[in-house]
């Protein structure tokens, strides 16, 4: 017995040294060396585990922000891995030389530490000078006399459809008055933006020797082309430009405020735009070595929960499969797991629904699946697939089999009550009362009738009077249909809605991707230039977040679509079936 005990706490001290040593924390600058304008990205991550603890990075001159954190779980042929990483914005003061760390991470209970970064902070230079300001004997105002903006991404090379964090910096020199009319926007339709704080943040900074006003916005982009593109950020703002008062034939110091010039409205708006300089980035290609079958575009880290509800109904009742993804990444591109075996089911498009922000959160999907085979006795395992960057393949996710237990009733048939025999009665001969006949004749008189007691007369003048009626309407509708052409423009709008739709049914029927997209865009752009009074043409993913919530489906297809047409990828029947009932729908439901 104490030979079995023994042999058991070794068996859990190998098993606690082997699990302790799994752990890795390892922490990343990027760029190493930056300039102190533009700041960094300090990146904490821990592979072994799902849960840890770091904290709050120190240095002296150097200044960290909290951006989040995400987490990677995975049971894959057997094996189990788990990842958590943190993310923190850096920003010094002032250029020199900083040593980061070591940061202390408490792991299940376990402190670790991760290695000292040593970095160079520079000031800045090239593109991140700071333009000159404008003086009294200025030449006409200019934008970069007032103020600049810069973007600093996490990476400058990641993959197409990986979202990558950025900042956003608009820099404003002291003694101006700026009002931000416009959030930050993107220049480039190579770009996608998935997520910008609703109000940046306020603070003061020093640059080479000036003191600057600075608005600070956090966000999440990715690349939906690949390839090597310029990034650049713009905002629109107004400048209050002070008026000079009328000389007055009095002097008071009173009368000198500046604070008059607002109370009284003495200064005028003027309309700048601020851009920052380009920056060249690289989205590389998602690789086509290991690509599952059933990868739609995912990047990013999920993990992946699957329930049914009844599991022991009749045959022929719908089951419901609940789907949850839950993790960080594109989840625009986020679509449902599929069966691994279909066979005896007959699926019906799902429902979604996503919460979260900035791409992280939980994507919801329910489907109704029908059993139609009486052999089944489980919901197979349902498959989803996507790309990890930070391991650089791809990542597949299986579900467990859910039993099942069909209840297979066969009705029995209605019985047939023989009805009574109806008697029909006998045919009524018709009676006919003869009219009395008078034989002897009366005399014949002549007689007038007046003109408007004639039937052609009044037939000709009711006519006329139908012609009149009928153009007074149609002046009446002409003069409403040009006060307010919306009901008529949104009817021929649904026509051609109902036209494209058709259009779409037979090119998917033909197979004819291409076809499809085409189709499927038009109608989305014409449908929305006439509800906003647009050219249908101009109409871009970008007009359809500025305008739509960003849980709207329509956007999920658009993007989809113009991704498909950049990149090429292939869309399946079931899905293009999804779109066009996406579209059919909720496209008439938009205000």
């Amino acid at each position: 017995m104490r030979r079995i005990m023994l042999l058991l706490g070794l068996i859990c001290g190998l098993a606690a040294t082997g699990w302790a040593a799994a752990i890795q924390v390892t922490a990343e600058l990027n760029p190493a060396n930056f300039t102190a304008d533009q700041g960094a990205f300090f990146v904490i991550t821990v592979n072994g585990s799902s849960s840890a603890q770091p904290e709050l990075p120190i240095a002296d001159g150097l200044h960290f922000r909290a951006l989040g954190q995400s987490q990677q779980t995975s049971w894959v042929n057997g094996q189990f891995s788990a990842a958590v990483s943190f993310r923190f914005a850096v920003q010094a003061d002032k250029p020199g030389q900083y040593t980061i760390g070591p940061v202390k991470v408490r792991v299940d209970g376990t402190e670790y530490s991760t290695k000292p970064l040593r970095c160079t902070v520079s000031g800045s230079g090239g593109s991140t000078a700071v333009p000159p300001a404008s003086g009294p004997n200025a030449a006409p105002l200019a934008e970069e006399r007032i103020g600049f903006m810069r973007i600093q991404l996490e990476k400058d090379t990641f993959y197409a459809g990986q979202l990558m964090s950025f900042t956003i910096k608009a820099y404003f020199r002291q003694g101006n008055r700026i009002h931000i009319k416009t959030a930050p926007r993107l220049t480039n339709e190579n770009f996608l933006l998935h997520a910008l704080d609703n109000e940046p943040t306020q603070q003061q900074e020093r640059m080479q020797g000036e003191l600057f006003t600075v608005l600070t916005w956090h966000g999440s982009l990715s690349a939906v082309k690949e390839g090597t593109a310029p990034l650049a950020v713009d905002v629109a703002a107004d400048l209050m430009v002070p008026q000079p008062r009328s000389t007055l034939p009095f002097d008071s110091p009173f009368l000198d405020d500046p604070l008059l010039d607002d109370f009284f409205g003495n200064s005028t708006r003027r309309e700048v735009k601020f851009a920052s300089p380009e920056k060249s980035v690289t989205a590389r290609p998602l690789p086509m070595k290991n690509r599952p079958a059933n990868f739609k575009g995912a990047v990013g880290t999920f993990s992946l929960a699957v329930a049914a509800a009844p599991t022991d109904g009749k045959l022929g009742e719908p089951v419901t499969l609940k789907m949850k993804i839950t993790g960080s990444g594109n989840f625009d591109r986020v679509q449902p797991p599929e069966l691994t075996d279909s066979t005896g089911w007959k699926v019906y498009p799902p429902a979604d629904s996503f919460t979260g922000q900035g791409g992280k959160g939980e994507k919801t999907f329910e489907q109704a699946a029908v059993p139609v085979s009486s052999s089944l006795n489980n919901v197979p395992p349902l498959r989803f697939s996507y790309f990890d960057p930070a391991v650089g393949d791809y990542i597949t996710l299986t579900s467990e089999p859910i039993p099942l237990r069909l209840q297979n009733v066969v009705e029995p048939a209605p019985s047939v009550q023989p009805q009574p025999e109806q008697k029909v009665p006998p045919p009524v001969k018709p009676h006919y009362i003869a009219p009395p006949f008078n034989p002897v004749p009366g005399e014949s008189v002549q007689f007038f009738q007046p003109l408007y007691q004639q039937r052609r007369f009044q037939m000709v003048m009711a006519g006329a009077a139908c012609c009149l009626a009928a153009g007074l309407l149609l002046d009446v509708r002409r003069k409403r249909l040009e006060s307010n052409p919306g009901p008529a423009r949104r009817k021929q709008a649904e026509r051609q809605l109902a036209r494209h739709c058709q259009a779409m049914r037979a090119a998917i029927t033909a197979a004819d991707q291409e076809q499809f997209r085409q189709q499927c865009l038009e109608a989305m752009r014409q449908w929305t230039g006439v509800l906003w009074d647009r050219n249908a043409a101009a109409i871009t993913l970008a007009d359809l977040r500025e305008r739509l919530p960003a849980n709207e489906p329509v956007l999920a297809v658009f993007a989809r679509l113009e991704e498909s047409g950049y990149a090429g990828a292939a869309m399946t029947p079931a899905e293009m079936e999804t779109m066009l009932e996406t579209v059919r729908q909720e496209l008439v439901k938009l205000t």
